[in-house]
């Protein structure tokens, strides 16, 4: 079935009909020809594409109560806005996106629906997308898969874990939307031992051309496979690694293991894809076409380059919630010069500070870091809030709260967290004023302080 399926996604004709079968294939592949054609251009001209987009972009911005108080009062109409004058904008944070998601939202957007923020470093919030939004996710997908070897129907092994994207391919319809996409999908929510062996058995078997994961989740597999004395056969082309930190350990565990290059990728639930590595291994291609990155100084707002500075990104295809200088919460180095490849794209040097924890369950399954995060999706009551393992059978949930707070929301998130945990551990539920920063100025609301090798073990050293 695997030649079968390579055969129906890279079937040139079947990729034609897909194209031009409905208005969003072809959006997408307008847009993707697009974006493509910007990779090796002059900076001009990618800023004067920039630009253009921008000012459409504060056109519709100013449709919301939020954007047009301050569109109004910087004097300027949206359509005479030049790159330069994004530095009058007032930065956007989770905390506005919380306490300003209505007067945010532009009313009378092309297919909005709602969305939520996830991952170990930041507050989970509640934001809008639209039909543009899903356009530019899926093209800028499609380049960073690019940039790390991907042709059209590589199959591809997702280990992966955020419950939006497993509820889509769940059930008999799922199974089908995999095989037609050529893909697997593997959940890092349970990846102890046995686990990670029946995700390696499937793998030999469907040979991925490449793995797309959590870095921390491949990681771990590599470290399994190597302690098992396992050279496993896939992927045959790349790993792209996403969603947290990539340290330099991490990649050369990897690298050694599989044999196949890595790729670090740099995203979010909140603007999707916006930098990728290329071959040079390099730093990171910034998708300058869909969004308008800047580095700033996190006490002062200035804006700095070639020096580490807390990132700014303006998505530029997102017009039912404008996201304009937005603080995600993340530092790195910017940088203008031009990759030894060619390409003109600016490129993020190093992201800094970015990671999640994986949990060792008493029965002895390791579990993903964002499990925990992805429990409070959408939970109006909890302003901030931190999961910490102190040990195999004890566990702490720190929490800020809201003024919706309640003692049976509280009840509502143990019970979860039982489910995962068991009846066992001692839980502990802290009411905190606030959860304190790490030295790089960022939160982490998963921390476990157990060791990889005593994950691996199944039992704390």
């Amino acid at each position: 079935m695997g030649y079968l399926g390579d055969f129906v996604t890279r079937n040139p004709v079947k990729r034609f009909l897909v194209d031009h079968m409905s208005r969003y294939h072809r959006d997408i592949a307008f847009t993707y020809r697009q974006q493509k054609n910007l990779e090796y251009a002059t900076a001009d001209r990618i800023e004067a594409f920039q630009q253009d987009r921008l000012r459409k972009l504060l056109t519709a911005a100013r449709g919301s109560p939020y954007y047009r108080r301050i569109i109004d009062g910087l004097g300027k109409s949206p359509g005479s806005f030049r790159l330069d004058d994004l530095r009058q904008f007032p930065f956007l944070t989770k905390e506005i996106l919380r306490s300003e998601e209505a007067s945010l939202r532009v009313p009378g957007a092309e297919g909005a629906y709602e969305n939520y923020s996830g991952g170990s470093t930041g507050i989970p919030i509640r934001f809008h997308q639209d039909y543009r939004y899903r356009v530019q996710m899926s093209v800028a997908t499609r380049r960073c898969n690019e940039l790390a070897g991907a042709f059209t129907g590589a199959r591809v092994a997702k280990l992966w874990g955020a419950p939006q994207d497993r509820r889509q391919i769940e059930g008999w319809g799922g199974k089908v939307k995999l095989w037609a996409l050529n893909m697997r999908y593997y959940d890092t929510f349970d990846m102890g031992p046995e686990r990670m062996k029946l995700y390696h058995h499937q793998m030999e078997q469907f040979r991925p051309d490449l793995i797309q994961a959590y870095a921390s989740s491949i990681f771990l597999l590599a470290r399994y496979l190597r302690e098992e004395g396992i050279r496993p056969g896939y992927p045959r082309v790349s790993i792209i690694t996403a969603a947290e930190k990539l340290f330099p350990h991490m990649r050369q565990e990897i690298e050694e293991v599989f044999g196949v290059p890595v790729f670090d990728r740099y995203g979010s639930r909140e603007v999707s894809a916006m930098a990728a590595e290329c071959a040079c291994h390099d730093g990171l291609h910034i998708q300058m076409p869909g969004y308008i990155m800047e580095t700033i100084h996190p006490q002062t707002g200035r804006v700095v380059e070639e020096e580490p500075g807390e990132i700014a990104i303006t998505a530029l295809a997102n017009y039912a919630m404008p996201f304009v200088r937005y603080r995600i919460g993340d530092m790195g180095t910017l940088t203008r010069k031009v990759c030894s490849c060619g390409r003109t794209l600016y490129r993020l040097r190093e992201i800094i500070g970015r990671t999640s924890d994986n949990f060792l369950m008493p029965d002895g399954r390791i579990v993903h870091g964002e499990y925990f995060t992805h429990l409070f999706y959408g939970r109006d009551g909890i302003r901030q809030f931190q999961f910490v393992q102190h040990s195999r059978q004890e566990f702490t949930l720190r929490i800020v709260p809201s003024v919706s707070y309640s003692g049976e929301l509280a009840g509502r998130l143990e019970s979860e967290i039982r489910g995962m945990i068991g009846a066992g551990p001692q839980l502990n539920i802290e009411i905190r004023q606030q959860i304190p920063k790490t030295a790089s100025g960022k939160y982490r609301f998963t921390v476990s302080h157990l060791s990889t090798e005593e994950m691996l073990a199944g039992k704390p050293r």
